[in-house]
């Protein structure tokens, strides 16, 4: 078959954009790692090197803002042990790419929090912090089925977290590009695991804190990072029942909820410490204090709600945020929810001592698991938050993966195929005129 220059370039330059993707988005950047039959190690030396690139103070910063979460006591005496417990039971791969990560980095032997400088044992304890030592005032709402004006589901999450000005100024989203998938990892740069995060299948997750007042199981022997399950959920993982059914067979050692949302619904995971997890759907029932009566409606903040599961929905804070969820969740067939109308719930600031926007709020999303939409607004390094707040469409994060069709045939692969033979009739075309007009 003959293909002119004119196709065989225009075939080039499709070709061109579906491998080459290094993308900028919105003030917040965005590292894009080809993580398709990588390594650990490969993977950690690929972000760590781009990380230290764009920060080239990463590992000051992050000792900065270790000093300023514990004191050195506190990490000798404890925080540590938990690591040392904690981190044989993630996965190899994931290991080695913290510790591939540093490697690149100017990483100090001692462990000497406020020094200028990150050891190995001080990283492990920034990536673990929700594992071993967290205080959080998270939330999220969603809405789905035709409540929502997309018919589809539509989830918001604000990510509080107390931080500093070093913390702040290295927020970062990081994409794992795989054959078949794409993770997408919201937080900091370089850090590992996931705290909110979403893949190419629309499978959305977030971390949240539900206190239970219950000291640190010792010995903790056998207890799992849930942050790294959430990254091993969105790489192989699509629905929240496949992906709930792999965190319930896990052991950690705090209690927490998992916001999950897929191409068709919003639940909650509520996991206590020691007892057996729990989906909760927007119709399970809850505590007569806690009600919600809301369909296709779903909100979860730092507390547990279902009926079955152990009290702690004592704290001020979480009772009013969630009955101001439950007040804002208007939602019905006739007046559907907007993108829009989920990011004013996440930016309501109605109480100025239990709002669900608050001071120390450092990320608030929404995203839509159907269409692919990632929505997100993100903490000023100052710390002092706009006074009107706007999220930015994040785009480019997904790069275009190969759908099969009946045959078994990628979409990808049926299209350039019908390309090159376009290009054949193209040719054919400007042939026979060449011709004709030769023999006139």
């Amino acid at each position: 078959m003959k293909i002119t220059i004119i196709t065989q370039l225009l075939l080039g330059s499709i070709l061109f954009g579906f491998l080459n993707f290094s993308y900028a988005a919105g003030s917040i950047p965005v590292f894009h790692i080809d993580a398709e039959g990588k390594t650990g190690v490969e993977i950690g030396a690929a972000l760590g090197k781009a990380v230290k690139e764009k920060f080239p103070e990463i590992d000051k910063k992050y000792d900065s803002y270790l000093a300023s979460f514990v004191s050195q006591e506190v990490f000798n005496s404890w925080v540590q042990k938990r690591v040392n417990v904690v981190k044989p039971n993630i996965d190899k791969a994931y290991q080695d790419e913290v510790n591939t990560i540093i490697s690149t980095w100017n990483f100090a032997s001692q462990d000497k929090l406020g020094d200028g400088y990150l050891s190995l044992n001080e990283f492990w304890v920034i990536q673990l912090i929700p594992d071993v030592g967290r205080i959080t005032n998270c939330s999220g709402f969603g809405v789905f089925g035709n409540f929502s004006a997309l018919k589809a589901p539509i989830v918001g999450r604000n990510m509080d977290w107390r931080t500093t000005e070093a913390l702040r100024s290295i927020q970062a989203i990081t994409v794992y590009e795989y054959e078949n998938r794409n993770v997408v990892n919201i937080g900091f740069a370089g850090y590992v695991g996931t705290i909110s995060g979403f893949n190419s299948d629309g499978l959305f997750v977030a971390h949240l804190d539900s206190p239970l007042g219950n000291r640190y199981p010792k010995p903790p022997l056998g207890d799992h990072a849930t942050v790294f399950d959430l990254r091993a959920v969105l790489e192989t993982h699509k629905s929240i029942d496949w992906a709930a059914r792999y965190l319930s067979k896990r052991q950690y050692g705090y209690s927490h909820n998992i916001l999950m949302a897929d191409t068709e619904d919003v639940q909650v995971l509520e996991q206590p410490q020691g007892q057996v997890a729990q989906l909760r759907t927007a119709l399970s029932p809850l505590r007569s204090d806690m009600s919600w009566e809301k369909r296709n409606q779903i909100a979860v903040v730092n507390c547990n709600v279902l009926k079955s599961s152990p009290l702690n929905c004592v704290d001020s804070v979480d009772r009013y945020r969630w009955h101001r969820f439950k007040t804002l969740a208007r939602f019905n067939s006739t007046d559907r929810a907007e993108v829009a109308d989920i990011m004013k719930i996440m930016f309501d600031r109605a109480n100025h001592y239990q709002e669900i926007f608050n001071k120390t709020t450092v990320q608030s999303m929404v995203f839509l698991p159907k269409e692919k939409k990632f929505y997100l607004y993100t903490v000023p390094v100052s710390g002092i938050h706009d006074e009107h707040l706007v999220m930015n469409e994040i785009t480019h994060l997904l790069r275009m993966l190969p759908t099969q069709n009946e045959m078994g045939v990628s979409d990808m692969l049926m299209y350039l195929i019908g390309l090159l033979v376009l290009g054949g009739i193209f040719v054919s075309v400007v042939n026979n005129f060449s011709d004709s007009s030769k023999r006139r």
